[in-house]
């Protein structure tokens, strides 16, 4: 899903739940990567193929367009009711036409076909979760369970469950029951990192280390390490680790917006205005970069550029009330 995932690391362990039961589809005619015209031009000469119906299904969701995407599947699915990608997909143009009840509703009918479907099961936990379903997500995952007793996602749906309602130490084993199945699920590192660090406990540097270690190029492991460093005033291991993002994501805009926040911290304004003069070349629909370069060019002492860029912020988001009193200040010639 893409607009309503409320936590992407939930995304990240789903991706990892293939489905055994494939569509039925003549691969050899779908070119990779086919666009709209090449796929109706098929379909036109094979009005009944479910795989180019399928792919064309696919095309429409990752687009955004939902209607198209879920008139199409429910056309798929009344010559097969079988296919559990089917509902899959369908369910997850629901959820992002922000239609929860649907989305829900169409993997309930899956699951009443195959109860036993563990990638099924998990997406529904999955759905729940995300709804604020607490109770039916973990009796879901409890169903998991008896079926797979150690299967580590169903402890990783526990632990963002438990997070949720705020029952940390139950969230704590479970992350760590994850770990113990599968040492390598760099998400239940954050996670455990995560609390470690709500709690003030310095393991939160192993973890988070523990997640670097299974994935070096992971941006998100990165941050969280470089952020807890920034937290704790370890500023020099802060800027390293920025500067590795940077270098791994030349867009990633967290590590410039991070570093220029540390500059700004430190007074070295030169530093601090090219990482916001960064992050506005790369994120020009974000009201924070021109506010934080408004900011450093005002205590620069050049009240016409801060005034544009606390301008463009307010254009962009028109509540954002920092950059408001900015202007107001620049108006009072303060």
């Amino acid at each position: 899903m893409k607009k309503l995932i409320f936590l992407v690391f939930i995304v990240s362990f789903l991706a990892g739940c293939k489905d055994n039961n494939k569509e039925k589809e003549n691969s050899s005619i779908i070119p990779k990567d086919a666009g709209i015209e090449q796929l109706n031009s098929l379909i036109a000469k094979n009005p009944g193929d479910q795989g180019l119906l399928f792919e064309r299904a696919k095309y429409y969701y990752k687009n955004e367009l939902y209607d198209k995407a879920i008139e199409e599947l429910n056309t798929i699915m009344k010559i097969d009711s079988l296919n559990p990608d089917y509902y899959h997909l369908l369910s997850d143009a629901y959820m992002d036409s922000a239609q929860s009840r649907f989305a829900l509703s169409t993997l309930k009918k899956l699951i009443n076909i195959y109860p036993d479907r563990i990638p099924s099961l998990l997406k529904l936990s999955e759905l729940f979760f995300i709804v604020k379903e607490y109770d039916n997500s973990i009796t879901t995952v409890n169903n998991i369970l008896y079926l797979s007793p150690n299967n580590p996602e169903a402890y990783f749906m526990l632990g963002v469950n438990f997070r949720e309602m705020k029952e940390l130490a139950k969230a704590k084993n479970s992350f760590k029951t994850v770990v113990e199945n599968n040492p390598e699920h760099v998400d239940a590192w954050l996670q455990l990192g995560q609390i470690a660090e709500e709690q003030g406990d310095s393991i939160a540097i192993t973890y988070y280390k523990n997640a670097i270690k299974i994935d070096t190029n992971s941006t998100e492991a990165l941050h969280y390490l470089a952020f807890y460093y920034q937290n704790h005033k370890r500023i020099d291991e802060a800027l390293k680790i920025y500067r590795k993002m940077s270098v791994l994501n030349p867009n990633n805009t967290s590590s410039y917006f991070n570093t220029g926040l540390i500059y700004l911290k430190m007074d070295s304004l030169p530093q601090a205005y090219n990482n916001f003069n960064l992050l506005v070349n790369i994120a020009r629909g974000n009201p924070k970069a021109y506010y934080y370069r408004g900011l450093v060019s005002y205590m620069n002492g050049e009240q016409e550029k801060a005034r544009a860029d606390f301008e463009q912020a307010l254009k962009i988001n028109p509540e954002y009330t920092d950059a408001k009193s900015m202007i107001k200040k620049l108006k009072k010639g303060k």
